[in-house]
This record gives C-alpha cells, sequence and structure tokens, in this order.
C-alpha cells in the first residue's frame, strides 16, 4: 500500500512538472542570437546561443523535411503532403538544412513564448526566427523546403502580423512554389494540393514504402535545370534569362547581395511577371566568402572567435572610436584574389601605429590579429609579443 501511494504521489509530480513546462508565457525577443554547429540542427530546429545560454528551437508554423529516415511515421506523412518518394524526403530534408543555416549566418532574433516543443529526451521550445524583416518560416515555404504543418503561433508575436494573416501569407508561398515547381515541389507534379495523389496513396497501401521508391517519378526537365546563382552570375549569364537584358542585368550586379528571388522585384524594371518568367532558373545562394577575409572568419565565429587569424589586407583608413589604452583604430578592408571580404575594426599598438599603415599602404600582405568581441562587435587585435 505504501508503494502505491508512494508511485500515486511521484506520478503526480511528473504531471505537475510535464504540465509546468507546457505554460505558455509572455512573448519575449531575445536579440543577437547565434547558430551554435550541432548535430541536432535541420531545417527547423537549432541549437542557438543568447547571452551566457544555450537553448534548442523549433519554428513555428512549418516543418521541414526529415534529413535521416529516422523517423519512419513522419518522413511517410511528408512524403504523401509533397507526394514523393520517401528518399526524396530525406534529400530535400538536407537541402533545407543548408538552407537554413545560411539564412542564419551572423545574428538574428527569436521570438518566444517558451513553449515546450520537445518530442524526445531535449527540452525544446517553439520560436519564430526573424532576420532583417524575414522570417525562417516564411522563407522556407516560400522556396519549397518545408510545408505548412505544426505548431500555429497564438495570435501575433512582437511587431508580426496576426495568426490569420501570417497563415495566408504561407498558402499564397506555397501556391507559388507550386506553380514554380520549386524545392521539392519540382518532384510533386502530382502532389494532394496540386492535383491529387489517389494513385501514391493505393501504392502505399497496398505494399508500404517500397511501391514510393519503385513508382519513383522523373525529375521534370524544369527542375534538371542548373540554376543560375545572382548573387555572382556575369552580365552575359544575367541575359539568358527571359526579359534581362544589359540594363536590367547591370541593376542586378549593383543591387547584390540579394537575400530573396523575390526581392528583384523591387529593382525597377522587373516586374512580378517578369519574374515569374524566369524564377525557376535562379537561386540566390551567396557564395562561400573568399579565404583570409573577414566574412570568412565571422561565418564560422564558433570556431575563429578568440583566435588568431590570417587577413589579406587591401587598405585601411583612420578611423574616430573609442580606443583600448595604448591603442589606436583602424578600418581594415580585406580582400583575398581579386574578392572583397568585408571590413573590421582593428587595434593597433600605438608603438607600431606609424610603422603599421606605411607597411599596408600597399595592398596584398597579410595581417595576424586575435579576433575578438568588443561589446557587440568584433574587432581585430593585434597583439604585442
Amino acid at each position: 500500500m505504501r508503494v502505491c501511494i508512494l508511485l500515486a504521489l511521484f506520478g503526480s509530480i511528473i504531471v505537475s512538472l510535464h504540465a509546468a513546462k507546457q505554460e505558455v508565457k509572455d512573448w519575449e525577443t531575445l536579440r543577437g542570437c547565434q547558430l551554435v554547429l550541432s548535430d541536432q540542427n535541420d531545417g527547423d530546429s537549432f541549437l542557438i546561443h543568447h547571452k551566457d545560454e544555450q537553448h534548442v528551437f523549433r519554428i513555428y508554423w512549418a516543418d521541414a523535411p526529415e534529413t535521416s529516415g529516422r523517423s519512419t511515421e513522419v518522413v511517410r506523412d511528408q512524403s504523401r503532403y509533397f507526394a514523393v518518394p520517401v528518399e526524396e524526403v530525406t534529400d530535400a530534408g538536407q537541402l533545407a538544412s543548408r538552407y537554413s543555416r545560411r539564412f542564419l549566418r551572423g545574428e538574428f532574433t527569436v521570438h518566444t513564448r517558451w513553449q515546450d516543443a520537445r518530442s524526445g529526451r531535449e527540452q525544446s521550445y517553439f520560436a519564430i526566427l526573424e532576420k532583417d524583416g524575414e522570417y525562417l518560416s516564411q522563407y522556407l515555404v516560400a522556396e519549397g523546403l518545408a510545408r505548412i504543418h505544426g505548431m500555429p503561433t497564438e495570435g501575433n508575436w512582437p511587431e508580426g502580423p496576426t495568426a490569420r494573416a501570417y497563415l495566408g501569407r504561407l498558402k499564397n508561398l506555397e501556391r507559388q512554389a507550386q506553380r514554380e515547381k520549386d524545392g521539392i515541389w519540382g518532384l510533386a507534379s502530382d502532389s494532394m494540393q496540386m492535383s491529387g495523389l489517389e494513385a501514391l496513396l493505393t501504392a502505399s497501401e497496398t505494399s508500404g514504402d517500397d511501391a514510393l521508391l519503385l513508382g519513383r517519378k522523373q525529375i521534370p526537365e524544369k527542375a534538371k535545370v542548373e540554376r543560375i546563382n545572382i548573387n555572382t552570375a556575369s552580365l552575359e549569364e544575367l541575359e539568358t534569362l527571359p526579359g534581362i537584358g544589359p540594363a536590367l542585368g547591370q541593376r542586378i550586379i549593383r543591387a547584390r547581395p540579394i537575400q530573396t528571388v523575390d526581392a528583384l522585384v523591387e529593382i525597377s524594371g522587373i516586374s512580378i511577371n517578369t519574374l515569374s518568367g524566369f524564377r525557376h532558373m535562379i537561386v540566390t545562394e551567396d557564395p562561400p566568402p573568399p579565404e583570409k577575409t573577414v566574412a570568412f572568419y565571422k561565418a564560422d565565429l564558433e570556431r575563429y572567435l578568440d583566435e588568431e587569424v590570417v587577413v589579406v589586407v587591401d587598405r585601411v583608413g583612420s578611423l574616430d572610436v573609442t580606443s583600448p589604452q595604448g591603442f589606436r583604430a583602424v578600418r581594415m578592408h580585406t580582400a583575398y584574389r581579386g574578392e572583397s571580404g568585408g571590413a573590421i575594426t582593428a587595434f593597433i599598438p600605438d608603438e607600431f601605429y606609424e610603422s603599421f599603415t606605411k607597411f599596408y599602404a600597399e595592398p596584398g600582405k597579410e595581417f595576424t590579429g586575435l579576433l575578438y568581441r568588443q561589446n557587440d562587435d568584433v574587432v581585430l587585435v593585434y597583439r604585442r609579443d
């Protein structure tokens, strides 16, 4: 009897703890967040660093394809939603994971109510991830790399739209991705949303996953086209796009870096109709930052912060900012093999300042310094021996 009472009491404590974890708090906005490299990260769940803490967040509204076949039921459900073979789901999941990492480069903002999102033992929370006014859930759906599925928000988040308005926006983006055959929709001509799923459902009910694999569809020719990266394409390559001549090509080049395909309509002369004619032919993937530049190291701060790094200096200029005692500040512009790699504030010891400015007056010389976070900025410090 005593054992039963203790078990009952223990059970009630567990239920109470679970209920406490499910408690939804007021919205909290976490600014200056950074992605932490982790095996937990995929297309819609991430380990994120904010101040002195790390949390796992899962995005509201959108569900990216699984990156592996471990979650069999989820993968199968996603294959039915997109009407693609099971193995195509995990391929798309890997692509979504890469897109999400690219979206979350640098710093971004997290809006959360600390609502429990765990699907296993690891504690996680639902959140809206925002960067430069764009939302990751919206971005993934627009690229054809997530379905509208999972936990919606309750009301609007700080400075965000209402839940109803956001759902409408996502549906429009999904329909557009379907029409343009973006992402996984390039393989989904028979999807439930586009034309029906009867044949695929019948096959899966009859023979299980083997039928999905045996009945694998051929990739449409439109999906096979090697897309042009509008952030790196030459003028001649841009002119191969329907409706783009020399003038519009030059405007695209001047507008770089272009964050999303939809941002092209902000360029004078490119209408929605013009964009629809070549949307399926382009991508906006940023090129990898050139080596030995500020951008290269900032892209992986977890690895290089508080380490000595080598940059190739293109030019330096004076900078009127408060410097640590015994140092003077310069603005150091970096480049490698003709590719610009961004600028950074560098602190040079007073006794080396004059010789430093003379030595680096000529571009192409290497500089070794400590990559260091000062307040909210990342700087380079020339260390005395």
